[in-house]
């Protein structure tokens, strides 16, 4: 197999190609831009030991930002489109591994140019992906399967966003139709219409959606095949994250649990994922409400995330897994897992811990100052709470799986260095929250 991998500045390209390097000849990754130091150190996964050789590509994912989705190629995604075939002959590639929903979008619509020289993307075709891809319908079908879910708004102007402000209860949730980042909380009607003027600038017209209270995040990974049949599905809670990640997209300690709060929605929404006629890996979010202990659905993820890493290092190899469904090549369903087993990264643990308590003096500090908290029903953990958090996880009895950026680091630094600035330069913007 001659692979290539794309979006080597997300984690989960890094995985991809520990997982399949074993499986292949040559690895070829791409990187956005030649701009340096930017894409270069923006893009820590085409620098690993395992990757033989990388190339610039151009970038492409405005319009799909900004919900701009259509079945022809923008010129952008066109000049993409055609630089990665170009690639292909000149490296023999047979197969490309993409990894984030641009990409996936992307290369969803012009399968067929790829499939013709011979190339395998192991992606469901674009009629079903785009149906995903919109995280208001994920929504819809989340509903009708039975899955508890937020109520939600799907506003077409700020004429729409008026009257759902005179009815709905504060705060609310702002979020972005097609991406996974960007999400505000408005505490009044003035917050939520300056808020999705500026979501209309950057991502088109936002999801207007009742705020959930509760700290605990759970995770549903599942692997469907092209027939509908699971090859695997287990249940991941997330146990530490910042508190002003509102959807714990930072979460350095996660734990293998049982699927008990899903055992009665989960088969039927799964069900609808394969009658739309999507196959893969996916992740359902949710947030348990403390107010009725129930797991609201936040978004389907329609791919790996970041923390594809926790089965990998269990001995599961989910890309091969795909790789296989995509050939249409026999898979067998993975039916146990070591249930309690913590899946820790230190070094991005202590770079949150440091985070949290510098949250919590800029808390302190404002309300000795007499200010309002703009988030009362999250407040931060005291500092006996957050070293507890850290005793019951480090010093504990469960079975523990450290990330690769940690556990590998002495056979590919770069990659683990590179990382952890990327790191920092995400989490950095989130300090204008601090002590909110």
């Amino acid at each position: 197999m001659n692979l290539l991998v794309t979006n080597t500045r997300a984690a989960q390209a890094y995985f991809i190609i520990r997982a399949l390097r074993p499986y292949a000849k040559k690895i070829v990754a791409t990187m956005y831009g030649r701009n340096f130091p930017v894409a270069w150190l923006s893009s820590h996964a085409a620098h690993s030991r395992f990757v033989d050789k990388y190339y610039h590509v151009p970038s492409f994912a405005g319009d799909w930002k900004r919900g701009k989705i259509a079945r022809e190629n923008s010129p952008k995604e066109e000049a993409y489109i055609e630089k990665i075939l170009s690639i292909c002959e000149a490296d023999r590639i047979d197969t490309i591994f993409p990894s984030w929903d641009a990409q996936i979008y992307v290369f969803s619509k012009n399968k067929e140019r790829f499939e013709k020289m011979g190339v395998l993307i192991p992606i469901p075709d674009y009629e079903a992906f785009s149906i995903l891809l919109d995280k208001y319908q994920a929504i819809l079908a989340a509903r009708e399967a039975g899955f508890p879910c937020p109520k939600t708004y799907l506003p077409q102007n700020l004429e729409d966003v008026r009257s759902i402000a005179s009815e709905v209860e504060f705060p609310v949730t702002i979020k972005p139709r097609f991406v996974s980042w960007g999400i505000e909380i408005a505490t009044d009607s003035s917050a939520l219409l300056d808020k999705t003027r500026h979501f209309m600038e950057n991502y088109g017209m936002p999801m207007v959606q009742e705020f959930i209270p509760g700290g605990l995040r759970e995770d549903l990974h599942f692997l469907i095949d092209k027939r509908g049949e699971l090859k695997l599905l287990f249940h991941r809670s997330v146990r530490r994250t910042l508190r002003l990640d509102s959807y714990a997209h930072i979460s350095t300690v996660n734990e293998l649990t049982n699927l008990h709060r899903f055992q009665g929605n989960a088969p039927a929404f799964l069900q609808a994922l394969q009658k739309s006629g999507w196959w893969g890996s996916g992740i359902v979010e949710t947030i348990v409400d403390h107010r009725d202990g129930k797991a609201k659905f936040m978004e389907l993820i329609p791919r790996f995330r970041r923390q594809l890493w926790n089965t990998t290092e269990l001995g599961i190899n989910e890309p091969r897994m795909c790789i296989a469904i995509a050939r249409g090549e026999p898979v067998e369903a993975v039916k146990s897992y070591p249930v309690g087993t913590l899946f820790l990264s230190p070094i991005e643990d202590v770079f949150i811990l440091l985070f949290q308590i510098l949250d919590l003096l800029v808390y302190r500090v404002q309300r000795i100052l007499g200010r309002t908290a703009l988030n009362p029903w999250g407040l931060p953990p005291t500092l006996k709470e957050l070293f507890q958090s850290v005793a019951r996880t480090y010093f504990c009895r469960k079975p523990k799986i450290v990330d690769p950026y940690f556990r590998y680091f002495f056979r590919d630094p770069l990659v683990s260095l590179l990382w952890w600035l990327q790191l920092v330069n995400w989490v950095s913007p989130l300090a204008r929250r601090l002590g909110r």
